[in-house]
């Protein structure tokens, strides 16, 4: 493992590229790695110093069995096992005390009224400082242009700026 992990849940890809370009902009100041949360270590080894997950808004929250099968049956997603995303590693991982940690969410800007209600990332820091972690950023949002993607204008080198701040947080040893 390395001083920055990145775990991601992605429906169409979008979110994976997020946390590929979020790594990228960790990358300016330490090494990181990138793992789906199927393929994350149940265990968050004690010499990561900051932790950043992230996925897509289902039904206003985080994906979960129901939502990805709705994903594969309404909008031809290509989910090998609906059973387990980053709601279910959250549940299992053990993370250090106070180990610092970040949250993005994926979500369309449209309809507002629909946007205002969406709430992976509220979830994604709740599972977070349930197991003890310390949330080190405000979570940053995403935005594709449609339920399947693709990602917005500019979204992808946004994910760099932020990835590159919360480098600096580490860097400097503090929080915001």
């Amino acid at each position: 493992m390395s001083p920055a992990l990145v775990v991601y849940e992605s429906v169409f890809g979008d979110a994976k590229k997020i946390a590929l370009a979020i790594a990228e902009g960790l990358a300016t100041r330490l090494p990181v790695d990138v793992v789906s949360a199927r393929e994350a270590p149940s265990q968050v080894p004690s010499d990561v110093r900051m932790l950043v997950v992230g996925g897509p808004n289902h039904a206003f929250s985080m994906p979960k069995p129901a939502t990805r099968q709705g994903a594969i049956e309404d909008h031809g997603a290509e989910i090998p096992d609906t059973t387990f995303g980053l709601h279910e590693w959250l549940d299992r991982a053990q993370v250090p005390a106070g180990m610092s940690a970040a949250v993005f969410d994926i979500r369309m800007d449209h309809p507002k009224l629909v946007t205002t209600m969406d709430r992976a990332s509220k979830t994604e820091e709740k599972l977070l400082r349930g197991l003890g972690a310390t949330i080190a950023a405000a979570a940053e949002h995403f935005v594709v242009t449609g339920t399947k993607g693709p990602l917005a204008d500019g979204e992808e080198d946004r994910a760099r700026r932020w990835g590159q701040a919360l480098a600096q947080i580490v860097a400097a040893g503090t929080r915001r």
